[in-house]
Formats: C-alpha cells, structure tokens, sequence
C-alpha cells in the first residue's frame, strides 16, 4: 500500500506537467535540523538532508499551488556531554513525503526592496515511512513496529530569489499525527504521542 501510493504520487506529478504548458518545476535540497517533541530531549540536535522534484500551477500573477515528491532524513540525537550523563541517543527516520503548498509572491503586497522578492508558502504534506533505526549508547534497539506508517503534517516557510531561477529557502515542519505513541501509552487529546519537528535550509532551482 506504501509502495502504491508513493508510486502514484510520482505518476500523478508527472502527468500534471504533461497536460499542460502552464505548469512550471523544479528541485529543491539542502538540510534539515530536526528533533522529536515528547522524547524528553532538547533540540534539535538531529541533521539530515532532504531533496525533491516539484510542479507548480500558477492561479494569478502571484499566486500558485505547488506539488512536490521528497525524500526527508528526521528524527531525534542526543550528543553525549557532561550534562546528560554522556547519553548517547541516536532515532533516524527516514520518509518519502508528498506535500501541497500554496505560494505567495509578496510582490502583490509590497513594493518595498527585498521584501517584494520573497515567496511565502504554506501547506499540507503526507509522509511515508520507508526506514527507521533507533540506538542508545550504540546499542542498536530490535526492530520495532509501532511506528505509524504515515504522517500528516503543517509546512511554513520562504524563500528569497539568490540569482535568476535560484531561491534560498527556509522551512518549519511539525507533524499533526504522532510517529508513534508515548513508551508509557498515554495519551491526551492535544497530545497523542510523539510528534516530528524540524526546520529545513536550501536551495531551490525551478528549470521548467
């Protein structure tokens, strides 16, 4: 079923840019600073990459809905120190993740220099789980399966033009379903279990 849909996403991503010239795309990557919210650790100290392939459909002047494919690196680290004992916790998560943005060229707001160059965007993605690993202190933990298949999650973020079709950009993800539940199982209504967070920094080349 994993395999189904990621399959589909990339068919449906291809076809969209077949059927009609209006639609633009191109790739994006760089890195991702992440960390795991109900791990009881502080961060984020867990860095990964991420890279995807994406299509864009204008709806105005200056507005547009934005469909990528991405592989994403997240999950959690703890750098042993003096301060924790020298506790050494490594959780990586890796995903295939499919998000739907919508995009907003400031230009429409403002004419002020710079601020009229940056391009908000924000939105929905789902993401798959293909591998996870989780260790403490190198001792690897048995193959575990309560992580959640999927995950639904809220993206922000921005960019900012760097030369022609190459943008910087910036972006916060946090998951609204947990990856899985609390070791102890509780669970309350705003919280019911752990949950990705992570910030991302790279760049985006639209060659299409």
């Amino acid at each position: 079923m994993k395999v189904s849909l990621i399959v589909l996403s990339i068919i449906c991503l291809s076809t969209f840019n077949i059927q009609s010239q209006v639609f633009r795309g191109g790739f994006k990557g760089g890195v991702v600073a992440s960390e795991v919210s109900g791990d009881h650790l502080s961060g984020p100290n867990k860095f990964g990459l991420y890279g995807s392939a994406f299509t864009m459909l204008p709806l105005s002047q200056y507005s547009f809905l934005q469909m990528e494919v991405m592989y994403i690196q997240k999950g959690s680290r703890s750098v042993p120190s003096e301060s924790n004992n020298y506790f050494d916790y490594r959780f990586d998560l890796q995903y295939v993740e499919v998000p739907f943005l919508f995009v907003q060229n400031m230009s429409a707001y403002t004419s002020l220099n710079y601020l009229d160059k940056i391009l908000f965007h924000g939105g929905l993605s789902v993401s798959f789980l293909v591998n996870s690993n989780e260790s403490e202190d190198l001792v690897e933990y048995p193959n575990r399966s309560d992580f959640n298949a999927a995950e639904l999650n809220l993206l922000v973020g921005f960019s900012y033009p760097l030369y022609e079709a190459l943008y910087l950009n910036f972006g916060y993800s946090n998951s609204l379903t947990p990856i899985r539940s609390h070791a102890d199982g509780q669970t309350t209504w705003i919280n019911r279990g752990q949950y990705n967070v992570l910030w991302t920094l790279g760049l985006t080349w639209i060659f299409w």
